[in-house]
């Protein structure tokens, strides 16, 4: 956006526009619905009623809280790291390493490719960052083909994307299904961002496209208008954040008419996830894991990522930082102890950098591992794949599943 004569700040930012200039007579507010933009000040009444970032209600497929928990009456209190004694800290994690030896073990490596994306790789000028999204899109596409779920000549699908975003895994969904006529595309995202490429899927006439802005632990599928004509449904994602996997599994669970063929999730942000959504609760109490330390779990996977900043994309850098912006504000709140002091206390324990990258990585997989069972109670069969290599993204685990 242009900055107009006088001023500083475009008209996006004019939020920030010192008082003391005169020359623009309007200000800017924060939009109390979502202060990520900003509107004049004059106008907040309307802009109110037309904003995006507005809670949308009395839509067919909305039925509130359908997908959480209703065993939950209240969340465990949340302990962070640096409240926990030396010895409460190493039993905990010699509590990580036998669940994680004895139930989850080593994921098996499965990096595949489908031929969809073979073109928009070799183009000249694309950065790596983009080459790795495209290498962990055409791995999920690989699974997806490999567990038949892109043939749409013999059996109609509806695919649904969770957490959509700018709809990129749907773009290349709409490249690899064997028939788009036979296909419906549904995108779910609760935010009110603009979608790169939709604009791209809204030129095909032959395509049948939905998106729906809606948070995942309000969104009923059976009740999207021209669902039921489809003999099956298929859920994707790619970086599913936190506990919205967990929702989106809850909401495939139930789903009745038609059935759920399968689903390919990659995973990410463990440390969002949240007791009052999480689906694996019975597996994680089999292993010993009471409900409060469940969130010392969660603290655990910051470990994963937060000393490994040089690898991966712009966003899972990203990433990095928050989860370990997290954990020092949770360690703020019920201790003093700064970074150095913390660091100081790994190294008096030999509790090494790598080591605790190691430790964090299983904590992940002992999370998901929770979702595999609780997907094979559901009757599916699941399986944990590292999908591409670490070099790729750190966050390099997939969920898939089959009927």
């Amino acid at each position: 956006m242009l900055v107009r004569p006088g001023l500083n700040y475009c008209g996006q930012h004019l939020v920030e526009e010192p008082d003391a200039d005169k020359s623009y007579q309007r200000k800017r507010i924060p939009c109390p619905l979502d202060p990520k933009h900003s509107c004049f000040e004059d106008n907040l009444e309307h802009h109110i009623v037309k904003c995006n970032a507005r809670e949308m209600t009395n839509l067919p497929y909305m039925k509130h809280n359908i997908n959480q928990r209703a065993d939950i009456k209240e969340e465990p209190i949340k302990t962070p790291l640096s409240a926990l004694s030396d010895q409460e800290l190493l039993a905990f994690i010699a509590k990580v390493e036998k669940a994680h030896q004895d139930h989850v073990g080593p994921i098996e490596e499965s990096i595949l490719h489908h031929s969809a994306l073979d073109e928009e790789m070799k183009t000249p000028g694309y950065g790596q960052s983009v080459i790795r999204h495209l290498d962990q899109n055409s791995s999920l596409l690989g699974h997806l083909d490999q567990c038949g779920f892109l043939d749409t000549k013999s059996k109609s699908t509806c695919y649904v994307e969770f957490g959509a975003g700018r709809g990129q895994l749907t773009h290349w969904l709409t490249e690899s299904v064997t028939d788009t006529r036979k296909a419906l595309f549904v995108l779910v995202d609760r935010g009110s961002q603009r979608y790169k490429f939709d604009a791209k899927l809204k030129y095909r006439e032959e395509l049948s496209l939905c998106r729906i802005r809606v948070d995942i632990q309000h969104l009923d599928l059976n009740s999207i208008e021209g669902i039921e004509s489809y003999n099956s449904i298929v859920g994707v994602g790619k970086h599913l954040c936190g506990g919205a996997t967990d929702l989106t599994l809850y909401c495939l669970s139930k789903l009745r008419d038609p059935s759920v063929s399968g689903l390919a999730l990659a995973l990410c942000c463990h440390h969002r996830c949240t007791w009052s959504s999480y689906v694996g609760v019975v597996f994680l109490q089999e292993c010993g894991f009471s409900p409060e330390e469940f969130y010392t779990l969660t603290s655990f996977t910051s470990w994963a990522t937060c000393n490994s900043r040089d690898v991966g994309s712009k966003e899972e850098k990203q990433v990095a930082v928050e989860e370990e912006n997290d954990l020092a504000n949770a360690d703020k709140e019920g201790n003093t102890e700064d970074k150095c002091a913390v660091e100081n206390r790994y190294t008096r324990l030999g509790l090494s950098a790598e080591y605790r990258e190691e430790v964090g990585r299983k904590a992940k997989q002992i999370i998901d591992y929770g979702r595999l069972k609780f997907l094979q109670g559901c009757g599916f069969k699941s399986r944990l794949v590292k999908y591409v290599t670490k070099e790729i993204t750190l966050e390099n685990i997939a969920l898939i599943a089959e009927a």
